[in-house]
């Protein structure tokens, strides 16, 4: 196996699990795994979830549900994006719950459902701001009416999603909670009622606000992240991102380091190269601000990120050929503390998001599954 590696802490996953259940009390849990599993791997992470309790899977896209049926999950699955025509057959034969966001793609759901004489679980996905898709809230009650007389098709669920449930400062997801709200009121008197109602995602589910309805949605703070700022959330990251030194050289002062020339040495310094670059998902955009900890120290990566390596200036240090290489996790010495590099200071580095971080390790990096439910996650036996 390549020295470069993921490293996916199964005891992790199932600690933040337990943090999300202490706060939603015995709501259903749907546990996102899309993207792989925001890069985690994302088989061996539903195993995992649903060995932990998860009620659901949440996927973006039916293959992906059809992936984890091929690998035998025969839990719930969600697919929270709208199914295009073509997928209506596969969300039927495979037992699919989706959301439906308009009322052709539920008349083809129906059709298909009605040819194989099935049914087919669906949740009506309400428009409240968000404007990406889902039924507008002026038209939410008549469209769900003609959604029920559909043959073939059960409205299981209504749903929305938060524009703004990262920013715990923000007043429009109480903007949004109102129009919900007033949605179900309608639904109400118009003698409607749903199983199940869910709108909070993982910024949702921590936020001050009281929109946990029935179901809620956690993704990454599975993962071990949260926007919302707590001492009291202690969620512990999942992935580290390690490797080992490859080569070492000494240049001299003025000497430059990679592609274009973008860094020189201002001293005699050692440079060593580490086995990752942009083709594993550590982006190009790192490039003059990244940092890794090698024996437990911080030393600055230089020069231009390649795709298959990146290059860091470790001065003086006694650094030799094999020594491990950490780019996002915890590094340790023989005589310090742990340090970390956390998916948030990656994100600051890069300008964007710990959900981008994870979700651009690609496949060519393996993943090791580790802790106490490394069996489940590899479907093994103890």
């Amino acid at each position: 196996m390549r020295s470069t590696q993921a490293h996916i802490d199964t005891d992790a996953l199932a600690w933040n699990v337990s943090l999300v259940r202490r706060r939603v009390g015995d709501r259903r849990l749907l546990g996102m795994v899309k993207a792989n599993a925001y890069g985690h791997g994302m088989v061996q992470v539903a195993r995992v979830l649903l060995a932990c309790g998860v009620d659901v899977l949440g996927v973006a896209f039916v293959d992906e549900a059809v992936t984890l049926r091929r690998h035998g999950i025969a839990s719930p699955i969600m697919v929270l994006t709208p199914t295009e025509f073509h997928e209506a057959a596969a969300v039927v034969d495979l037992g699919l719950e989706v959301v439906v966001c308009d009322v052709p793609q539920a008349l083809r759901l129906s059709e298909v459902a009605q040819s194989s004489s099935s049914r087919v679980d669906v949740h009506v996905y309400i428009d409240t701001g968000m404007h990406r898709e889902g039924f507008l809230s002026h038209e939410a009650v008549d469209s769900i009416l003609l959604l029920k007389e559909l043959p073939g098709v059960d409205c299981k669920g209504i749903c929305t999603h938060f524009a703004t449930a990262d920013d715990s400062q923000s007043g429009f997801i109480g903007e949004q909670v109102e129009r919900f709200v007033g949605v179900l009121e309608a639904c109400t008197a118009a003698g409607i009622t749903f199983p199940h109602i869910h709108a909070a995602n993982t910024g949702g589910i921590w936020h001050p606000a009281d929109v946990l309805f029935t179901m809620v949605r956690p993704g990454l703070s599975l993962y071990g992240y949260s926007s919302v700022p707590s001492d009291s959330l202690p969620l512990r990251p999942v992935m580290s991102l390690v490797s080992n030194v490859l080569s070492t050289r000494r240049i001299a002062a003025g000497e430059s380091v990679s592609y274009g020339r973008r860094w020189y040495a201002t001293e005699d310094t050692t440079i060593v190269t580490i086995p990752i670059g942009y083709g594993d998902g550590y982006g190009r955009v790192l490039t003059g601000k990244a940092q890794c900890l090698i024996n437990g120290q911080r030393y600055p990566i230089v020069g231009t990120i390649c795709m298959d390596e990146c290059m860091v200036n470790v001065g003086d240090a006694d650094v030799a050929v094999g020594d491990p290489v950490v780019l996002l996790g915890k590094g340790y010495d023989n005589s310090a503390p742990p340090t970390d590099i956390d998916a948030r200071e990656l994100a600051a580095w890069a300008n964007t998001i710990p959900y981008e971080i994870t979700t651009s390790v690609t496949a060519r990096v393996p993943r090791l599954y580790t802790g106490n439910l490394a069996h489940v996650a590899n479907g093994t036996e103890v």
